[in-house]
């Protein structure tokens, strides 16, 4: 029936109508009413004609005319000739059919418009996914059956209208989830493979377990400062990572496991110390490095210019087979800056070689903030004292502002500043500076010392002038903090 209406010109006033539309959406002032409701309205129109295409290409496929191209299947020549992917074609295919053969009540509703795309899916691919379920549709509104989910389908959002079918699914067919369950856990795995720049992750959840990992996320990600350019992505993460160091720190894997910093790099002392002792002038001519680094490298690729590249220059150390770079036991070289990062905060230990590697001696652990001075910097500061970030210590390690190394290793507590893991590294990937101020608090500013000054806050505050008001966060607490760079 559908068949014969398109054949008998539907087609052509459709194609009339959306030309008819295009052209009129591209004026200043839409055709036909206002953007907001010309909006709604084509989305509508979408979702109907979405049912359509589906219900249609069930025929077509049962057609069999396609098979004269040559193709497989009918879902790869509609993926050819339409340019849409295979997989988007084979999920119309299906969903045409299961609406066809299972769902009548749900095809008249989205032919008619009263239930959008989204509804249509989670009816295809969560309820009419057995045939215990398939038979509890055939129940009426009292029986909760397909009329009862489309009047749902109808009033409620996808994401409301998708928890409320997952469980009747379960309810109408519980034996179904239960296979689903042990063909996840079939499928459930985590790669971490390490790659040239990092570590690739890949896997597969249970729903179970996936909820678990997804609310030890949501805890660990604390809000962002304004200053906080990450995406969410990004920021979960910087979670993942916080998590693992949770557990590792608080020794929730059993004892002999919470030393920091659970990863051993292996450098000679000179390295060590050149990337703690580089200070303010030396860390600001690697940041500049770096980006011209950077820039030179996007040149290049522009096809702009080859720049020649210097000679190598092996810096002076007793092993030259390490390159003067500090290591990471089983993954490879870091950067100075993760170097200086991990020494605010580790467990360093000296260890002697001969010349032949062999172990001539192993000096005891030192580590650089431990017990009393550990809990007094945690008690002063409360929070990551980077202006506008307020993560917990448990999400944290002491910065010194004065390296470990350079002062032959004295631990001062006014010497230490509590800082989350993200922005100790953004401190020493970006070299901020950091100062006592004279309120008694920690002054920041960037690398070429200007300083990080208040923003108007998400309370509509307004912002101070420019350069008028260091960001400094003081261990009293403030009327009215403000939101900072």
């Amino acid at each position: 029936m559908l068949g014969q209406a398109i054949a008998g010109g539907a087609v052509d006033a459709l194609t009339s109508a959306v030309e008819a539309v295009v052209e009129g959406v591209q004026r200043p002032s839409p055709v036909g009413g206002e953007p907001l409701e010309v909006l709604l309205s084509l989305v509508e129109q979408l979702d109907r004609l979405s049912a359509a295409a589906a219900w249609l290409s069930v025929s077509a496929a049962e057609d069999g005319m396609w098979a004269a191209d040559g193709y497989r299947s009918f879902a790869h020549w509609l993926a050819a000739r339409t340019g849409m992917s295979f997989v988007r074609a084979r999920e119309l295919v299906t969903t045409g059919r299961v609406l066809r053969d299972h769902l009548p009540a749900t095809s008249a509703a989205a032919l008619a418009g009263a239930v959008g795309r989204d509804q249509v899916r989670t009816m295809v691919t969560v309820v009419a996914t057995s045939e215990p379920r398939c038979e509890a549709l055939a129940g009426s509104v009292e029986e909760c059956g397909e009329e009862f989910l489309v009047e749902h389908a109808a009033q409620d959002g996808a994401d409301g209208f998708r928890r409320l079918a997952r469980r009747w699914a379960a309810a109408a067919d519980p034996d179904a989830d239960e296979c689903g369950y042990r063909e996840a856990c079939d499928r459930e795995f985590v790669g971490l493979a390490a790659t040239k720049d990092g570590y690739h992750l890949s896997g597969f959840l249970t729903t179970e377990h996936g909820a678990a990992v997804n609310a030890a996320l949501d805890t660990v990600m604390t809000p962002p400062a304004p200053d906080d350019r990450r995406t969410t992505q990004q920021r979960r993460a910087q979670g993942l990572a916080d998590v693992a160091r949770l557990v590792l720190d608080h020794g929730l894997v059993g004892t002999g496991v919470a030393v920091r910093p659970h990863l051993d790099v292996v450098v000679d002392f000179e390295t060590l110390r050149r990337a703690v002792e580089a200070g303010a002038s030396d860390l600001r001519a690697v940041g500049g490095a770096v980006e011209r680094r950077v820039a030179e490298r996007r040149v290049v690729e522009r096809g702009a210019g080859r720049r020649a590249r210097r000679p190598f220059r092996l810096p002076a150390v007793a092993d030259v087979e390490r390159f003067a770079v500090a290591e990471l036991v089983g993954a490879g070289p870091v950067p100075q800056t993760v170097l200086a990062r991990l020494a605010c905060d580790s467990a360093v230990s000296r260890l002697v070689f001969g010349p032949d590697l062999q172990v001539i001696n192993v000096g005891r652990a030192e580590r650089t903030y431990a017990g009393p001075r550990r809990r007094a910097v945690v008690a002063r500061d409360g929070t990551c004292r980077y202006p506008g970030c307020t993560a917990p210590p448990a999400l944290g390690e002491i910065h010194h502002v004065a390296e470990w190394v350079r002062d032959a290793g004295e631990t001062d507590v006014n010497t230490g500043v509590l800082l989350c893991w993200h922005h100790h590294d953004v401190v020493h990937r970006h070299h901020v500076r950091i100062r006592p101020s004279r309120t008694g608090g920690w002054s920041f500013s960037s690398r070429h010392g200007v300083p990080l000054v208040a923003l108007r806050g998400r309370s509509g505050a307004p912002a101070p002038g420019p350069g008028r008001v260091p960001a400094t966060t003081s261990g009293r607490p403030a009327k009215s903090r403000p939101w900072l760079l």
